[in-house]
């Protein structure tokens, strides 16, 4: 059984001291109008000139009130949104004025690429339960952003793409935007009464500061800004309609290879032509059933370049995967118990998500070609292959007993020949009031793999937000035999305590600043033993500035274990050298026009070189440039140099650059250039402990043009390869090379 420890009893003596004052708050009221949603018969043409007669019977709501991050202030700029719907589309238009239409911030670009663009958002709690909200975005072009945010975990899922209509064109005036929301693609209580949705109409006006225009106030003492957000009543005719979705597709790939190491080995090639079918049937407007045979599960675009070197713990990539990416929010807990990308090539796949007043759930199996996983650890982690195929499948379902109070149980499994991973746990989350909260997962695990072990973990989190305070206080105890091999959880045989406390300032709307933060932050590690792992302070302060720009300092004294010296004994103490870093990170971005975007993160100080146990003096400095050259075309520049001495020596020096250049013919078609370049030097007279090689180098190219009608209708051709340098090669060494093309299509019959 998990023993509760000095450390569980602190986190609990800061929770009640910190809640005992702030619970005497009393609750903000706002008194919001509700919003009437008209119906008409009438259809609109999505083509952004806001001439259909449609539009004379919408309801108009003025966005006059920037709430963020002025309170609630009048906008210095005019918007007007119109909203209505026909039973089978809600429709939305956005009027934008605009006192200099020259400095409107907007481009061409890929789906859910203009997050820095003027916006307007629609905002969409479909259930009125203030736990989720699907969120629609549009730049002036027209380029769409959707994603769907959970309440509970504060996550965003901004890889779900849906398929709806939208325009946007640039005027004398400022610029409008026309949206259709299909009702199939939202899950609502599908009947024949009147419906009461959550709504909230948006405008994000980039110039000097980035202000957030809305139709309504809101409560800095209230975390929840999707709890404030008005009701809008009506949908009485609204229907989900055909929801059955069928979206074939063809994948032919030729793969070739070579030994770089080999003068005389020539290419050898792998081709194939490969077909999938993929369906999405809305069972109803509350249950959704995802099944796909034979998938395309391959990433098209190339993840971001990331440097792995002195780092002892498996870095994270973010999931692009349709199949894993819809309703992915089901599944969310505290810890993350669903970490997709571990499933590497399945064959098959279905997946059954929906919700039903205060219940909501979501189930999936899979059958992987491949079983990979993490091994954790309490001061590094690894990647672990299995040479069979595996099942992965996971279950959440959760219960709203009210506003406030929400509670849930997950099981998540792998299992293959001679292995299996199982895990089963109940998470939930309580609000006080308005400003503070608990979160809480407890979980158990059975694991055959190398043996047969058993263990639980445990995770508190305290969370208070209000208008200048912000704190964050965690305990978690991960035992040494926990594993979640289905999700990311690179720890185990560990204890954390931490307490993040953040002090805010605001300055007034003419200020050339608008918001500080002054923060500090104290956290201890330790084993499942209590050995000392790791404990550090730190404290920053950041602040906002004229020309979109946020600069951020901050300070950190740490006290950490290398690795051990015999890794087969789990014993810290003795085992392990315990160091001292200080560091300094310094954090610049700024937007010095509409058309360009840059930032520089630089860190100095100590850090600990885990291959040869020492202490050695550590730099890193990383720049990114985004130049938008013309509406069409994105240069996107990165560059990472990294550092190591010890010893009056070098260690290591280390550089990662990358290049995208991107022209978008318009907003459904596109060419892209990826480059990718890491250049590793190490010193192998510096390297006591470890067997190097002086140079490390390879370089990724991929060249990508893609026609999207939308998210499932695509057709994609393209090239990469990769070349590789080391100590035996004189120069960089095409090792590998791929052609491919992707052609799907979404029916709907």
């Amino acid at each position: 059984m998990l023993k509760i420890r000095n450390s569980y009893a602190f986190f609990v003596t800061v929770v009640f001291t910190l809640t005992s004052p702030l619970l005497t708050a009393q609750e903000a009221s706002n008194s919001i109008q509700s919003l009437s949603i008209p119906y008409s018969k009438n259809t609109a043409i999505i083509d952004g000139e806001l001439n259909d007669p449609i539009w004379d019977e919408a309801n108009t709501v003025e966005l006059n009130i920037v709430n963020y991050p002025w309170n609630n202030v009048s906008s210095p700029v005019k918007t007007t949104a119109k909203i209505v719907e026909n039973g089978e589309f809600l429709y939305v238009s956005f009027v934008a004025q605009d006192p200099n239409p020259e400095n409107i911030q907007a481009s061409l670009g890929d789906r859910d690429t203009k997050w820095g663009d003027d916006l307007v958002v629609v905002k969409l709690d479909t259930f009125n339960t203030r736990r989720l909200n699907y969120q629609f975005m549009v730049n002036p072009f027209g380029v769409q952003i959707d994603e769907i945010n959970n309440e509970m975990t504060g996550e965003a899922n901004s890889s779900w793409d849906a398929i709806w209509q939208s325009y946007g064109k640039i005027t004398e005036q400022g610029y409008q935007v026309e949206l259709a929301i299909p009702y199939r693609i939202l899950n609502f209580s599908d009947n024949d009464e009147i419906k009461t949705w959550a709504i909230e109409l948006i405008r994000l006006y980039p110039r000097d500061t980035r202000l957030r225009i809305s139709h309504i106030p809101l409560d800095r003492d209230n975390d929840c800004w999707l709890c404030q957000i008005p009701e809008a009543k009506g949908f009485k005719n609204a229907k989900a309609g055909k929801k059955l979705m069928l979206t074939p597709a063809l994948v032919a790939q030729k793969d070739q290879y070579r030994d770089v190491y080999d003068s005389s080995n020539d290419w050898h090639s792998d081709s194939d032509i490969e077909a999938g079918l993929d369906l999405r049937w809305g069972i109803n407007s509350n249950t959704l059933l995802n099944a796909t045979i034979n998938p395309d599960f391959s990433t098209v675009e190339s993840d971001a370049g990331q440097l792995s070197i002195n780092k002892t713990f498996s870095l994270y990539y973010e999931e692009k995967r349709q199949f894993f990416t819809e309703n992915s929010d089901y599944f969310s807990s505290n810890y993350n118990l669903v970490y997709s990308r571990n499933i590497a090539d399945p064959d098959y796949g279905a997946k059954l998500t929906g919700s039903k007043d205060k219940h909501s759930y979501g189930v999936f199996i899979t059958n992987d070609t491949e079983t990979n996983f993490i091994i954790p650890g309490n001061t590094q982690s690894r990647i672990a292959s299995l040479n069979t195929e595996s099942h992965s499948g996971a279950i959440k379902y959760r219960f709203d007993a009210n506003e406030d109070l929400s509670i849930g149980a997950i099981s998540t499994l792998r299992t293959a020949d001679n292995y299996h991973n199982y895990v089963f746990g109940f998470d939930g989350k309580y609000k006080f009031d308005d400003s503070n909260s608990i979160l809480a997962q407890w979980l158990s695990s059975d694991t055959k793999h190398e043996g047969n072990f058993q263990d639980q973990a445990l995770k508190l989190n305290f969370i208070h937000s209000s208008e200048y305070w912000g704190i964050k206080a965690e305990h978690q105890d991960i035992g040494q035999d926990f594993r979640a091999d289905l999700g990311y959880m690179p720890y185990a045989d560990y204890q954390l305590d931490s307490i993040l406390v953040d002090r805010f300032f605001y300055g007034e709307s003419d200020s050339i600043w608008q918001e500080a933060k002054l923060s500090g932050q104290w956290q201890i590690k330790h084993s499942d033993k209590g050995e000392l792992l790791e404990k550090s302070l730190a404290t920053s302060f950041g602040i906002d500035g004229p020309l979109l720009s946020y600069v951020d300092i901050m300070l950190t004294h740490a006290e950490k274990v290398g690795l051990r010296y015999d890794p087969s004994k789990t014993a810290i103490d003795g085992n392990t050298t315990l160091f001292t870093e200080n560091q300094a990170v310094f954090h610049l971005d700024i937007q010095p026009s509409n058309k360009l975007y840059s930032s520089v993160d630089i860190t100095l100080g100590d850090k600990i070189d885990y291959d040869n146990n020492r202490l050695g003096d550590y730099k890193e400095i990383s720049a990114n440039i985004a130049y938008n050259a013309t509406k069409h075309l994105e240069i996107d520049f990165y560059q990472t140099y990294g550092s190591l001495e010890a010893d009056s020596a070098n260690v290591y020096r280390a550089s990662l650059s990358e290049l995208r250049l991107s022209y978008q013919f318009d907003v459904r078609s596109y060419l892209k250039l990826n480059l990718v370049y890491s250049d590793i030097e190490r010193n192998p007279n510096n390297n006591p402990m470890v067997d190097v090689s002086a140079t490390n180098n390879d370089l990724s190219a991929q060249l990508i043009y893609a026609y999207k009608i939308n998210p499932q209708t695509v057709f994609f051709l393209g090239y990469s390869d990769f070349s590789y340098q080391d100590d035996d090669l004189f120069s960089l060494e095409r090792a590998e090379r791929t052609f491919f093309t992707k052609v799907s299509y979404a029916w709907l019959p």
